[in-house]
């Protein structure tokens, strides 16, 4: 017995009525998929602003201890000149040389992991707005 040849429109039958269905649910997904975006798009817009108010405080306070830095260095060089000048002989001098590199070097090391433990905890609570949106956007969607 040969099969019976369908014809598209016999195997999709199309009336206004079918046509308008399908346009409203089109419409109504689209709606629902731009809603969606929207308060997405709204949520990502919050976090990127949460992060950059974070960065700005960050930085006053790194910009803060980097000045006590210089003024602590500034310090420890007005020690050393005014004890330089009271010098008694170009051994006390030499001595008084070493002991202000050392105090220096000693200094700056210390100041050098304070910023830089003060610059990673900055970077981190920055961060943390953008993963927790990161994370929140990411997982539905997988």
């Amino acid at each position: 017995m040969p099969k019976a040849e369908l014809k598209p429109a016999e195997l999709f039958p199309i009336s206004g009525d079918n046509v308008r269905e399908i346009a409203e649910k089109g419409l109504t997904q689209t709606r629902d998929a731009y809603e969606k975006l929207n308060a997405s798009a709204k949520e990502a817009a919050g976090s990127i602003e949460s992060s950059a108010t974070i960065v700005a405080k960050g930085l006053t306070e790194f910009n803060a201890k980097a000045f006590e830095a210089i003024q602590a260095n500034a310090y420890l060089t007005l020690d050393y000149l005014s004890s330089l000048v009271a010098a008694k002989s170009p051994t006390e001098a030499v001595s008084l040389h070493s002991a202000h590199v050392e105090k220096q070097l000693k200094a700056l090391s210390g100041q050098a992991k304070d910023l830089t433990a003060l610059a990673q905890k900055i970077a981190q609570e920055a961060s943390e707005p953008l993963k927790t949106q990161f994370e929140k956007t990411i997982k539905p969607a997988a």
